[in-house]
């Protein structure tokens, strides 16, 4: 599958967003990129390290992997960060939200084992809170690696490395199937 682009990662987060909200699961900003951090490592576990969802790797900021550019278009959509987001706040409200979480799909070619995978992973972290998503990720190597050495609420825009991730959630994998 070939990387989508930026304008894609933004298209996904609004397929996730609206797909979460459809399923009477919350989001807010900081959960979402939470599970776009976790769409990516599984992305690429079940379908290969070559085949990363999006192009962008996420940044260790102090809460969590952190996309940039979606940080950026969510940030003034509620007054915090862990506020809960509406439909509205990804597409106008006058908008069918099945309706554009296909014609999404659609434009982004996702098979329907990529959009089963994506499905599993939004009601598996989900369903957890933003709070919880913050430990988690903080416990897992690839955040913690990036962050070492730093001070709790130091600012650091590094990289979380795809090559970490995948090794990471792939051994995990590879240790629950055995």
């Amino acid at each position: 599958m070939e990387k989508l682009s930026v304008v894609s990662i933004k298209d996904y987060a609004i397929c996730m967003g609206l797909s979460m909200i459809e399923k009477g699961l919350t989001i807010s900003p900081l959960k979402l990129q939470k599970l776009l951090y976790y769409q990516q490592a599984w992305h690429m576990v079940y379908f290969g390290r070559d085949n990363t969802l999006f192009a962008e790797a996420p940044h260790a900021w102090v809460n969590g992997p952190v996309y940039p550019v979606i940080y950026h278009e969510y940030k003034d959509k509620v007054p915090g960060m862990c506020d809960h987001l509406k439909a509205s706040d990804f597409v106008p409200a006058d908008t069918d939200c099945q309706t554009k979480i296909k014609s999404l799909i659609a434009d982004m070619g996702l098979t329907a084992d990529e959009i089963e995978l994506s499905d599993r992973v939004i009601m598996l972290y989900g369903s957890k809170s933003q709070n919880q998503l913050i430990f988690l990720t903080h416990s897992e190597k690839p955040w913690s690696e990036q962050r070492e050495g730093l001070a709790p609420y130091a600012y650091s825009d590094k990289e979380i490395s795809l090559d970490t991730m995948y090794n990471y959630y792939k051994e995990r994998y590879d240790r629950n199937r055995a």
